[in-house]
């Protein structure tokens, strides 16, 4: 397993998607955030004001911070699900698949390597995201946090939405590994993107792996935040280690065609 975590490793670390990915969760996601929070504290009757008014709801820390959280959901599960699909699928595409089946390490532990190289990317990539927008936040003049706690819950928050989202990726690396490449991965992603605006605007949200995670983080307003309960987002989890366990056993029993 250390074999394949540190070639696996390497593969990401020279990855020009996993860099562009990077920059959009670390760098991007505070940005608009902090873009957002400025049309908000601007004022005003403009379109941007009216839309960011439907997510915030103060100009404290904790406001600015918990937007973040809710383009994270989002953002996060764009730039991760395509980092999955990536990772699993440029095997096929790049025609190095069958080099695998001749490796002493199993194709089972080097599915579980990406797995969890992925997994690792993404908090890391969130707690980056958290550390970047404290310096951008102290240049939009916010009003003064209720106190430090409330910072550490928010920022906390918007990490857990994160790494709640990244795991809901990881069943795409059986889409891509099954389609033979990352294209049906990304199509997949698309699908699921969409499906959730459908599902959450029937209702039903909450109950909806790809959705609970926002609407944790307020997407969906206060109210329905507070409803969503802790059964509802250990769903994430559930599905991330199912699609990250199918994976692996469809790479163990995998034939080159």
């Amino acid at each position: 397993m250390r074999t394949a975590l540190a070639v696996e490793l390497l593969k990401m670390r020279r990855s020009p998607v996993v860099a562009v990915a990077t920059a959009t969760l670390s760098l991007l996601m505070p940005a608009l955030a902090a873009g957002f929070m400025a049309a908000y504290t601007a004022g005003g009757d403009s379109l941007m004001t009216a839309k960011v008014s439907t997510l915030v709801t103060g100009s404290a820390w904790s406001d600015y911070l918990g937007l973040m959280g809710q383009l994270l959901s989002v953002g996060v599960l764009l730039s991760v699900g395509v980092v999955v699909c990536w990772v699993f699928g440029r095997e096929y595409s790049d025609g190095t698949i069958g080099s695998l089946f001749a490796l002493p390490v199993s194709r089972a532990r080097i599915a579980w390597a990406k797995g969890l190289l992925v997994l690792g990317w993404g908090l890391a990539a969130s707690v980056l995201a958290a550390i970047v927008a404290v310096p951008i936040g102290l240049t939009l003049g916010l009003d003064g946090p209720a106190g430090l706690g409330d910072i550490a819950r928010a920022v906390a928050m918007a990490v857990s939405v994160a790494v709640l989202t990244t795991l809901l990726a990881l069943p795409l690396a059986l889409v891509a590994s099954a389609g033979r490449g990352y294209l049906p991965g990304v199509g997949v992603l698309l699908g699921i993107v969409a499906l959730t605006q459908i599902v959450t605007l029937l209702g039903a949200g909450a109950w909806f792996p790809w959705a609970a995670p926002g609407l944790w983080s307020g997407m969906g307003g206060p109210e329905l935040a507070s409803s969503v309960t802790a059964v509802q987002l250990a769903l994430p989890v559930g599905v991330g280690a199912l699609g990250l366990w199918a994976t692996a056993a469809w790479w163990k029993r995998a034939e080159v065609v």
